[in-house]
């Protein structure tokens, strides 16, 4: 399957986990990053899932940040040791992920780092 045709199927789990993003991007924005990012944002399209992950690079390491995440969680839950370590072959050092607070009950091995709070000014 092509790039466009994974989007086109896996745009609506996608949208669904930037309904949570309080607009900072639409699917257009989060296709154009992928698409030009050089790299630094990747597509991880499954069957009944996908992923959208992003290097943030800090001096002193790379983090691989889970941002959109979407789907069947059977699925999503298989597909994150493969991401993983494509991201530590891509020589970040840790992983990160945004999200609902639901996510600290499935995702065991991941410690919760910060809690945001925001409001609009």
């Amino acid at each position: 399957m092509s790039f466009a045709e994974d989007w086109e199927r896996c745009s609506p789990w996608l949208a669904a986990a930037l309904e949570r993003a309080e607009g900072t991007h639409t699917l257009d924005d989060v296709r154009d990053l992928i698409e030009r990012g050089q790299g630094q944002y990747q597509f991880w399209p499954g069957r009944r899932a996908a992923v959208v992950t992003e290097i943030i690079p800090y001096p002193r390491m790379w983090v691989l940040h889970f941002w959109l995440i979407g789907g069947d969680l059977e699925e999503l839950m298989g597909m994150k040791p493969h991401i993983e370590a494509w991201g530590r072959a891509a020589g970040c050092t840790r992983a990160r992920g945004t999200g609902r607070p639901g996510w600290e009950r499935v995702l065991k091995d991941y410690r919760r780092s910060a809690v945001v709070l925001e409001r609009e000014i």
